[in-house]
């Protein structure tokens, strides 16, 4: 098992890659918290999880409210003993009420919404969960951007938050290294998650997806395979990188 004993906390694990990820990294023997705004979806995905480990906590919060995430970190030590993989999945974006770009037309309220659940709420994680990791000697982190950090894709609020994340995750990287952590990003492509599911009705959507070397559309799990391995030890020399998950999409 690729995380036995290794207590991962994953933030947005309601649905989607959060709870791709709750689950195969159950399966790979992590113990596992989960965290989540809704009371319903968090729920199904710790159900869902107890089927194979019963070494498994949820914990409801608002990403947005440092408080929250203190609490989330806390609670992972207290009942596991240690922090050892953080993987920062939560956010907003397309199927979001916000109004995402250009930016001329971004209300204020809704750019800083938007900032505060994709960025500022990582900084509260990692704010919290790096003193264990240091303490530690060891740990990785990894946090979930987007193709739109990587190449203008429009939203441009949506954008600036992932390409920040991706900035970070580097500095993170340099900051830490000498403390075993990595810290690394995942950037996926049009994923098939409640974000994007409105568009998976539009023929101009599927129609620019169709175009890539790789047909078809990312699924959760291939993102959390790919957070997966930078979890586990195999990539313990893979640091401050950003792992695109596209099909090909932005280098064509």
């Amino acid at each position: 098992m690729r995380l036995k004993n290794k207590v991962a906390i994953i933030t947005g694990a309601g649905g989607g890659i959060g709870r791709a990820a709750a689950l195969l990294f159950a399966q790979e023997g992590a113990k596992v918290v989960i965290h989540g705004r809704r009371e319903a979806n968090t729920r199904e995905t710790y159900e869902m999880v107890r089927r194979i480990s019963q070494e498994v906590i949820y914990e409801l919060g608002d990403v947005r409210d440092e408080a929250d995430m203190k609490r989330l970190v806390e609670r992972a030590y207290d009942d596991f003993g240690s922090v050892d993989v953080l993987f920062n999945n939560v956010g907003v974006g397309y199927s979001s009420p916000y109004v995402l770009g250009p930016l001329v037309d971004i209300p204020t309220e809704d750019w800083d919404d938007v900032m505060n659940i994709n960025l500022r709420s990582m900084y509260f994680t990692c704010k919290y969960a790096l003193p264990i990791m240091m303490k530690q000697k060891s740990g990785a982190i990894i946090n979930c951007s987007s193709i739109n950090g990587v190449v203008g894709c429009g939203a441009d609020s949506y954008t600036a938050t992932k390409g920040a994340i991706i900035a970070l995750t580097r500095q993170l990287a340099v900051d830490n290294g000498k403390y075993n952590i990595r810290v690394n990003t995942v950037s996926p492509g049009a994923t098939e998650t409640p974000m994007i599911e409105d568009l998976l009705d539009e023929q101009d959507f599927l129609d620019q997806w169709s175009n890539m070397p790789i047909k078809g559309i990312v699924e959760p799990i291939d993102i959390a395979n790919a957070a997966l391995f930078l979890a586990c030890d195999e990539s313990r020399f893979i640091t401050g990188q950003n792992i695109v998950i596209d099909g090909g999409f932005t280098i064509s």
